[in-house]
């Protein structure tokens, strides 16, 4: 049976990157302290939300000491494949093809950005064939 796609919210993803660019552990303050400098957001909340990121499996806790650490469980590149992979189930009827050709077709997309689009393509097209 496959796991269902993990989804973030917007502020786990703040968490996240946040996480992923310190590299692990972290403690809450650190997290705290990096994210939200000026106080944007409480302590509590943030310790909430990597709680609720515990659950999803894509942090552990442990105890060290006296401190509470946690660790991504997850790439970056892999949430963002689950998250992705669960907008293509939701809007686009599960076709990674027309997600993409949807997001190509609304952005304004700079000449060097068409160009590594066009080398993508044509490795997947020599990689089928």
């Amino acid at each position: 049976m496959t796991r269902p796609p993990i989804e973030l919210f917007p502020a786990e993803w703040e968490i996240m990157h946040t996480i992923w660019q310190a590299g692990d552990p972290v403690t809450v303050r650190d997290v705290v302290d990096r994210a939200y400098p000026n106080g944007e957001k409480a302590y509590t909340t943030v310790q909430t939300l990597m709680n609720i990121l515990v659950k999803k499996g894509v942090l552990s806790r442990s105890k060290e000491g006296r401190q509470i650490v946690y660790t991504s469980t997850m790439a970056q590149h892999d949430a963002l494949h689950s998250s992705l992979q669960g907008a293509a189930r939701r809007m686009f009827q599960g076709s990674w093809g027309t997600m993409a050709s949807f997001l190509v077709g609304r952005a304004n997309l700079s000449p060097e950005e068409i160009a590594r689009l066009r080398r993508i393509l044509d490795e997947k097209e020599e990689d089928a064939s």
